[in-house]
Protein backbone atom coordinates (compact mmCIF):
# COMPACT_ATOMS: atom_id res chain seq x y z
CA UNK A 1 0.00 0.00 0.00
CA UNK A 2 1.03 3.52 -0.88
CA UNK A 3 1.18 6.29 2.06
CA UNK A 4 2.16 9.55 0.98
CA UNK A 5 4.06 10.66 3.86
CA UNK A 6 7.67 9.08 3.92
CA UNK A 7 8.02 9.52 8.13
CA UNK A 8 5.17 6.70 8.09
CA UNK A 9 8.38 4.40 7.48
CA UNK A 10 10.72 5.62 10.38
CA UNK A 11 9.05 6.64 13.92
CA UNK A 12 10.71 7.68 17.23
CA UNK A 13 11.04 4.40 19.39
CA UNK A 14 10.39 6.65 22.27
CA UNK A 15 6.93 5.73 23.95
CA UNK A 16 4.67 8.13 25.37
CA UNK A 17 3.84 7.58 29.04
CA UNK A 18 -0.09 7.99 28.02
CA UNK A 19 -1.61 4.21 28.75
CA UNK A 20 -1.44 1.34 26.22
CA UNK A 21 -4.01 2.65 23.33
CA UNK A 22 -4.59 5.94 25.00
CA UNK A 23 -6.49 8.21 22.22
CA UNK A 24 -6.35 11.87 21.85
CA UNK A 25 -9.58 13.44 21.85
CA UNK A 26 -11.15 13.90 18.63
CA UNK A 27 -14.24 16.31 19.33
CA UNK A 28 -13.43 19.56 18.99
CA UNK A 29 -16.14 22.28 20.58
CA UNK A 30 -17.57 24.53 17.90
CA UNK A 31 -16.09 22.21 14.89
CA UNK A 32 -18.36 20.19 12.54
CA UNK A 33 -17.22 16.95 13.15
CA UNK A 34 -18.48 13.59 11.56
CA UNK A 35 -19.60 10.38 13.74
CA UNK A 36 -19.98 7.29 13.68
CA UNK A 37 -23.05 6.16 15.85
CA UNK A 38 -23.35 2.21 16.47
CA UNK A 39 -25.95 0.73 17.46
CA UNK A 40 -26.44 -2.70 19.90
CA UNK A 41 -28.40 -4.32 17.42
CA UNK A 42 -27.32 -5.08 14.00
CA UNK A 43 -30.41 -2.69 13.02
CA UNK A 44 -30.83 1.42 13.32
CA UNK A 45 -34.09 1.54 15.38
CA UNK A 46 -37.00 3.78 14.92
CA UNK A 47 -36.91 7.01 16.03
CA UNK A 48 -33.14 7.40 15.61
CA UNK A 49 -33.40 10.41 13.39
CA UNK A 50 -35.42 11.95 15.78
CA UNK A 51 -33.14 11.25 19.00
CA UNK A 52 -30.07 12.17 17.06
CA UNK A 53 -31.36 15.68 16.20
CA UNK A 54 -32.47 16.23 19.77
CA UNK A 55 -28.86 15.69 20.75
CA UNK A 56 -27.66 17.96 18.11
CA UNK A 57 -26.70 15.96 15.43
CA UNK A 58 -28.30 15.19 11.50
CA UNK A 59 -28.38 12.31 10.24
CA UNK A 60 -26.07 11.90 6.94
CA UNK A 61 -26.46 7.81 5.87
CA UNK A 62 -28.01 4.87 7.71
CA UNK A 63 -26.69 1.48 7.28
CA UNK A 64 -29.37 -0.60 8.84
CA UNK A 65 -27.98 -4.28 7.94
CA UNK A 66 -25.16 -3.45 10.06
CA UNK A 67 -26.70 -0.96 12.89
CA UNK A 68 -25.32 1.83 12.11
CA UNK A 69 -25.40 6.03 11.10
CA UNK A 70 -23.39 8.26 9.94
CA UNK A 71 -23.92 11.55 11.67
CA UNK A 72 -23.21 15.04 11.46
CA UNK A 73 -22.97 17.83 14.06
CA UNK A 74 -21.03 21.06 15.54
CA UNK A 75 -21.71 20.71 18.98
CA UNK A 76 -18.99 20.13 21.64
CA UNK A 77 -21.74 17.99 24.06
CA UNK A 78 -23.30 15.67 21.06
CA UNK A 79 -21.22 12.63 21.75
CA UNK A 80 -22.44 12.86 25.67
CA UNK A 81 -25.58 14.26 25.00
CA UNK A 82 -26.06 11.00 22.44
CA UNK A 83 -24.58 8.05 24.62
CA UNK A 84 -27.42 8.82 27.01
CA UNK A 85 -29.71 6.64 24.28
CA UNK A 86 -29.58 2.73 25.70
CA UNK A 87 -29.80 1.41 22.56
CA UNK A 88 -26.28 2.92 21.45
CA UNK A 89 -22.95 0.67 21.68
CA UNK A 90 -20.69 3.70 20.93
CA UNK A 91 -19.93 6.49 18.86
CA UNK A 92 -16.71 8.04 17.53
CA UNK A 93 -15.45 11.20 15.73
CA UNK A 94 -14.09 10.39 12.37
CA UNK A 95 -12.40 13.56 11.60
CA UNK A 96 -9.29 15.72 12.23
CA UNK A 97 -7.15 13.08 12.61
CA UNK A 98 -5.93 10.67 9.53
CA UNK A 99 -3.90 8.55 8.01
CA UNK A 100 -2.78 9.04 4.34
CA UNK A 101 -0.96 6.76 1.87
CA UNK A 102 2.10 7.02 0.15
CA UNK A 103 4.71 5.06 -2.61
CA UNK A 104 4.93 1.75 -1.75
CA UNK A 105 3.78 -1.60 -3.22
CA UNK A 106 0.32 -3.09 -3.58
CA UNK A 107 -1.26 -6.80 -3.05
CA UNK A 108 -3.96 -7.32 -5.50
CA UNK A 109 -5.87 -10.16 -6.04
CA UNK A 110 -8.53 -12.20 -9.11
CA UNK A 111 -10.54 -15.29 -9.16
CA UNK A 112 -9.63 -18.20 -11.09
CA UNK A 113 -12.35 -18.92 -13.75
CA UNK A 114 -12.24 -22.06 -16.04
CA UNK A 115 -14.20 -20.29 -18.85
CA UNK A 116 -11.90 -17.43 -18.91
CA UNK A 117 -9.80 -16.43 -21.75
CA UNK A 118 -6.00 -16.65 -21.49
CA UNK A 119 -3.94 -13.30 -21.79
CA UNK A 120 -0.79 -13.77 -23.38
CA UNK A 121 2.13 -11.48 -24.61
CA UNK A 122 3.28 -8.22 -23.48
CA UNK A 123 2.78 -4.44 -23.89
CA UNK A 124 5.06 -2.05 -24.69
CA UNK A 125 6.01 -1.14 -21.08
CA UNK A 126 5.52 -5.20 -19.88
CA UNK A 127 9.41 -5.13 -19.51
CA UNK A 128 9.48 -3.03 -16.64
CA UNK A 129 7.19 -4.76 -14.77
CA UNK A 130 9.70 -6.55 -12.65
CA UNK A 131 7.01 -7.18 -10.12
CA UNK A 132 4.87 -9.46 -12.40
CA UNK A 133 7.90 -11.28 -13.28
CA UNK A 134 8.43 -11.64 -9.74
CA UNK A 135 4.97 -13.19 -9.00
CA UNK A 136 4.81 -14.88 -12.64
CA UNK A 137 2.14 -13.35 -13.71
CA UNK A 138 2.39 -13.66 -17.17
CA UNK A 139 2.90 -17.42 -17.15
CA UNK A 140 -0.39 -16.91 -15.27
CA UNK A 141 -1.96 -14.87 -17.93
CA UNK A 142 -1.16 -17.06 -20.70
CA UNK A 143 -3.62 -19.88 -18.74
CA UNK A 144 -6.51 -17.57 -17.26
CA UNK A 145 -6.18 -13.83 -17.86
CA UNK A 146 -9.51 -12.85 -15.46
CA UNK A 147 -13.17 -13.44 -17.06
CA UNK A 148 -15.19 -10.43 -17.69
CA UNK A 149 -18.32 -12.05 -15.43
CA UNK A 150 -15.74 -11.18 -12.48
CA UNK A 151 -15.55 -7.37 -10.73
CA UNK A 152 -12.99 -6.18 -8.92
CA UNK A 153 -14.04 -3.46 -6.81
CA UNK A 154 -10.92 -1.44 -6.05
CA UNK A 155 -11.44 0.57 -2.23
CA UNK A 156 -9.23 3.31 -3.41
CA UNK A 157 -8.88 7.26 -4.47
CA UNK A 158 -11.07 6.36 -7.73
CA UNK A 159 -9.77 6.04 -10.72
CA UNK A 160 -9.38 7.64 -14.05
CA UNK A 161 -12.49 6.20 -16.13
CA UNK A 162 -10.45 7.70 -19.42
CA UNK A 163 -6.91 5.74 -18.90
CA UNK A 164 -6.28 4.01 -22.20
CA UNK A 165 -5.41 0.64 -20.31
CA UNK A 166 -8.90 1.34 -18.48
CA UNK A 167 -11.21 1.98 -20.06
CA UNK A 168 -12.20 -1.02 -22.00
CA UNK A 169 -12.58 -2.55 -18.24
CA UNK A 170 -14.07 -0.27 -15.96
CA UNK A 171 -17.69 -1.11 -14.55
CA UNK A 172 -19.60 1.99 -14.62
CA UNK A 173 -23.05 0.41 -13.00
CA UNK A 174 -21.22 -0.98 -10.07
CA UNK A 175 -18.78 2.16 -9.37
CA UNK A 176 -19.33 4.83 -6.67
CA UNK A 177 -17.58 7.28 -4.44
CA UNK A 178 -18.49 6.89 -0.81
CA UNK A 179 -16.11 9.56 0.57
CA UNK A 180 -19.00 11.12 2.19
CA UNK A 181 -20.77 8.72 3.57
CA UNK A 182 -23.05 7.94 1.22
CA UNK A 183 -22.70 6.35 -2.45
CA UNK A 184 -22.18 8.65 -5.28
CA UNK A 185 -22.60 6.52 -8.29
CA UNK A 186 -21.91 9.82 -10.85
CA UNK A 187 -18.50 9.07 -12.70
CA UNK A 188 -17.56 13.06 -11.99
CA UNK A 189 -17.73 11.61 -8.09
CA UNK A 190 -15.42 8.58 -8.57
CA UNK A 191 -13.20 10.25 -11.36
CA UNK A 192 -9.44 9.64 -9.31
CA UNK A 193 -8.65 13.25 -7.81
CA UNK A 194 -4.97 11.67 -6.43
CA UNK A 195 -3.52 9.23 -8.25
CA UNK A 196 -3.63 6.07 -6.42
CA UNK A 197 -6.33 4.25 -7.01
CA UNK A 198 -5.79 4.23 -11.05
CA UNK A 199 -2.18 2.88 -10.02
CA UNK A 200 -3.55 0.43 -7.89
CA UNK A 201 -6.70 -0.41 -10.95
CA UNK A 202 -3.70 -0.66 -13.29
CA UNK A 203 -1.66 -3.46 -11.31
CA UNK A 204 -4.97 -5.37 -10.76
CA UNK A 205 -6.79 -5.13 -14.47
CA UNK A 206 -4.77 -2.52 -17.12
CA UNK A 207 -5.93 -4.36 -20.35
CA UNK A 208 -4.13 -6.02 -23.00
CA UNK A 209 -3.99 -3.89 -25.62
CA UNK A 210 -0.33 -3.35 -27.19
CA UNK A 211 0.30 -0.01 -24.93
CA UNK A 212 1.66 0.37 -21.17
CA UNK A 213 1.18 -2.48 -18.98
CA UNK A 214 -0.87 -5.10 -18.12
CA UNK A 215 -2.36 -6.05 -14.77
CA UNK A 216 -2.70 -9.51 -13.41
CA UNK A 217 -6.35 -9.85 -14.81
CA UNK A 218 -6.61 -8.09 -17.74
CA UNK A 219 -9.95 -9.19 -18.87
CA UNK A 220 -11.60 -8.94 -15.71
CA UNK A 221 -13.97 -5.48 -15.06
CA UNK A 222 -13.13 -2.99 -12.51
CA UNK A 223 -15.21 -1.22 -10.34
CA UNK A 224 -14.18 2.18 -8.47
CA UNK A 225 -15.28 2.22 -4.83
CA UNK A 226 -13.75 5.51 -4.13
CA UNK A 227 -13.23 5.90 -0.30
CA UNK A 228 -9.99 8.12 -0.13
CA UNK A 229 -10.22 11.93 -1.01
CA UNK A 230 -7.56 13.79 -2.92
CA UNK A 231 -5.26 14.32 -0.42
CA UNK A 232 -5.22 10.75 0.41
CA UNK A 233 -7.33 10.24 3.93
CA UNK A 234 -9.55 7.30 4.34
CA UNK A 235 -11.87 8.04 6.80
CA UNK A 236 -14.03 5.55 8.47
CA UNK A 237 -17.26 7.03 7.25
CA UNK A 238 -16.38 6.14 3.51
CA UNK A 239 -14.92 2.80 4.41
CA UNK A 240 -18.19 1.32 5.57
CA UNK A 241 -19.73 2.99 2.98
CA UNK A 242 -17.20 1.61 0.66
CA UNK A 243 -18.02 -2.16 1.88
CA UNK A 244 -21.67 -1.39 2.30
CA UNK A 245 -21.93 -0.60 -1.81
CA UNK A 246 -19.54 -3.71 -2.44
CA UNK A 247 -22.39 -6.02 -0.34
CA UNK A 248 -24.80 -4.78 -2.09
CA UNK A 249 -23.80 -4.55 -5.99
CA UNK A 250 -22.01 -7.86 -7.10
CA UNK A 251 -18.64 -7.18 -6.15
CA UNK A 252 -16.71 -10.87 -5.94
CA UNK A 253 -13.25 -8.91 -4.92
CA UNK A 254 -11.98 -6.02 -3.29
CA UNK A 255 -8.63 -4.49 -3.21
CA UNK A 256 -7.54 -2.57 -0.03
CA UNK A 257 -4.50 -0.77 -0.46
CA UNK A 258 -4.33 1.63 2.86
CA UNK A 259 -5.03 1.98 6.44
CA UNK A 260 -8.23 3.31 7.51
CA UNK A 261 -8.48 6.30 9.77
CA UNK A 262 -7.92 7.61 11.84
CA UNK A 263 -5.29 5.64 13.48
CA UNK A 264 -2.96 2.85 12.23
CA UNK A 265 -3.48 0.85 15.38
CA UNK A 266 -6.98 1.14 15.82
CA UNK A 267 -7.50 -0.14 19.65
CA UNK A 268 -10.37 -1.48 20.18
CA UNK A 269 -9.94 -1.06 24.63
CA UNK A 270 -10.64 3.02 23.74
CA UNK A 271 -14.02 3.64 24.22
CA UNK A 272 -13.14 6.78 21.63
CA UNK A 273 -11.80 4.30 19.18
CA UNK A 274 -14.10 1.43 19.57
CA UNK A 275 -17.15 2.40 17.91
CA UNK A 276 -14.49 2.53 14.68
CA UNK A 277 -13.85 -0.64 14.93
CA UNK A 278 -16.52 -2.15 15.35
CA UNK A 279 -18.43 -0.25 12.11
CA UNK A 280 -15.57 -1.06 9.85
CA UNK A 281 -15.80 -4.48 11.02
CA UNK A 282 -19.81 -4.73 10.71
CA UNK A 283 -19.72 -3.69 7.42
CA UNK A 284 -16.21 -5.48 6.46
CA UNK A 285 -18.60 -8.76 7.49
CA UNK A 286 -21.44 -7.71 5.74
CA UNK A 287 -19.58 -7.55 2.32
CA UNK A 288 -17.91 -10.96 2.85
CA UNK A 289 -21.20 -12.87 4.00
CA UNK A 290 -22.61 -11.30 0.78
CA UNK A 291 -20.05 -13.11 -1.12
CA UNK A 292 -17.63 -10.54 -1.78
CA UNK A 293 -13.67 -11.50 -0.88
CA UNK A 294 -11.57 -9.01 0.77
CA UNK A 295 -8.08 -8.37 -0.05
CA UNK A 296 -5.86 -5.93 2.07
CA UNK A 297 -2.48 -4.81 1.88
CA UNK A 298 -0.28 -5.80 4.90
CA UNK A 299 1.68 -2.56 5.31
CA UNK A 300 5.44 -1.26 3.84
CA UNK A 301 6.53 -0.33 7.06
CA UNK A 302 7.92 -3.80 8.42
CA UNK A 303 5.66 -4.29 11.47
CA UNK A 304 5.24 -7.58 13.28
CA UNK A 305 1.39 -7.07 13.76
CA UNK A 306 0.97 -9.86 15.60
CA UNK A 307 3.13 -8.26 18.31
CA UNK A 308 2.83 -4.54 18.26
CA UNK A 309 4.40 -2.58 20.42
CA UNK A 310 4.30 1.35 19.06
CA UNK A 311 2.27 3.47 17.11
CA UNK A 312 4.64 6.38 15.84
CA UNK A 313 2.94 7.32 12.74
CA UNK A 314 -1.01 9.02 14.30
CA UNK A 315 -2.15 11.00 13.57
CA UNK A 316 -0.19 12.04 10.34
CA UNK A 317 -2.54 14.86 9.41
CA UNK A 318 -1.64 17.02 12.49
CA UNK A 319 1.36 15.75 14.70
CA UNK A 320 1.91 12.23 15.03
CA UNK A 321 1.60 11.11 18.90
CA UNK A 322 4.07 8.28 19.97
CA UNK A 323 2.21 5.79 21.43
CA UNK A 324 2.65 2.34 23.14
CA UNK A 325 0.19 -0.28 21.26
CA UNK A 326 -0.62 -4.06 22.04
CA UNK A 327 -2.69 -6.82 20.52
CA UNK A 328 -5.89 -4.83 21.90
CA UNK A 329 -5.16 -2.42 18.97
CA UNK A 330 -5.82 -3.79 14.83
CA UNK A 331 -4.94 -2.22 11.80
CA UNK A 332 -7.78 -1.87 9.34
CA UNK A 333 -8.85 -3.42 7.61
CA UNK A 334 -6.20 -5.86 6.91
CA UNK A 335 -6.64 -7.80 10.30
CA UNK A 336 -10.33 -7.52 10.54
CA UNK A 337 -10.97 -11.44 10.77
CA UNK A 338 -11.31 -12.69 7.33
CA UNK A 339 -9.47 -10.33 5.12
CA UNK A 340 -6.93 -12.08 3.32
CA UNK A 341 -3.49 -10.76 3.45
Amino acid sequence: MRRIRRLLLAGSLLLASAPVGAAVQTAHAGTQQTYLVVYNQQAVPAGAASTISAAGGTVVATYGAIGVAVVRSDSASFRSNLMKDSRIQGISATGAFGTRINDGVVDDTTATVDTSAPAPGNDNLSALQWDMDQISAPAARAINGGSPSVTVGDIDTGLDYTHPDLAANVDFGNSASCVSGVANPSPSAWNDDNGHGTHTAGTIAAAKNGIGIVGVAPNVKIAAIKAGNAAGYFFPEAVVCAFMWAGTHNIQVTNNSYFADPWLFNCKNDSDQRAIWDAERRAIKFAMKNGTIVVAAIGNQADDLAHPTFDATSPDDTTPVTRAVTNACAVVPVEVPGVIR
